[in-house]
């Protein structure tokens, strides 16, 4: 039994992902922050397979508690795509230093948490894949040189990283961000860090589990605000081919569908 979970699966490029992924698994859980949102993509997805839970990126007790779930319910997880993320439109009035917060606690701290805590069930099946959805915007070239030798470093650890985190954190809060060498961008800085993670968690996993992340593209979606070029189903294709089985990949960045720099 092949069993997956998609995070921000009820909309966008997280619908698609659980879309395309169906043929190739045995069960597909949608994991939503708004259940009665997951019901409706079910349905829409009509298919048995299909089961909804909910999880809140920016709840520990949320993730807590879907983590818990998924140990009571299932012996192992072959497929983990973390999706769900969250990214201020350009015209939100909320300062810069008042959307640090609430990004980097969905897109870096909750999905780590979340991946920390599943982990377990990824390891132990026979051929698992871990996919992060990163972005283009993640890219090394937003750090100053002396700050992308530190998030490059192959010996780079899981704290020390989360350490940067939290120091890219407070000098945006003391506003020397700049002057000290970090991003300008909070959504870029948070995905910068996933892409990070990707690769920490590559070097350490078992051969038995694929850890990767890609970008999906500049796609048509709320987080967009719709402005996006691309079809979210050609965007989701990008995580699909890292969650199939026997995946050859490990820890790249995947952009259009191929190996891409970082």
């Amino acid at each position: 039994m092949r069993t997956a979970v998609v995070t921000g699966a009820n909309k966008g490029i997280g619908f698609q992902i659980a879309k395309q992924l169906l043929p190739s698994v045995s069960l597909l859980i949608l994991a939503c922050r708004d259940r009665s949102r997951g019901e409706a993509a079910a349905k829409l997805l009509g298919s048995s397979k299909c089961v909804v839970e909910e999880l809140d990126l920016a709840n520990e007790k949320s993730i807590d508690a879907f983590a818990e779930r998924m140990h009571e319910k299932y012996d192992h997880l072959e497929v983990l795509v973390n999706n769900a993320a969250i990214a201020f439109p350009g015209r939100d009035p909320t300062p810069f230093e008042q959307q640090t917060g609430p990004t980097l606690k969905i897109n870096y701290f909750g999905t780590v948490r979340l991946t920390e805590k599943l982990m377990p069930l990824l390891t132990k099946a026979d051929d698992a894949q871990l996919v992060f959805l990163a972005s283009m915007a993640g890219s090394l070239s937003q750090l100053s040189d002396k700050r992308q030798k530190q998030f490059s470093d192959p010996t780079l650890s899981k704290q020390k990283l989360t350490e940067l985190v939290k120091e890219f954190e407070t000098d945006v809060a003391e506003g020397r961000h700049k002057d000290r060498g970090w991003s300008n961008s909070n959504y870029g800085f948070s995905k910068l860090s996933i892409i990070a993670y990707t690769k920490i968690l590559a070097r350490d996993a078992p051969k038995s589990l694929a850890v990767n992340c890609c970008c999906p593209g500049y796609c048509d979606t709320d987080m967009t605000s719709h402005k996006g070029t691309r079809d979210p189903a050609d965007g989701a294709k990008n995580a699909v081919m890292l969650a199939q089985p026997n995946c050859p990949h490990r820890g790249v960045f995947i952009k259009n569908e191929q190996v891409s720099e970082w």
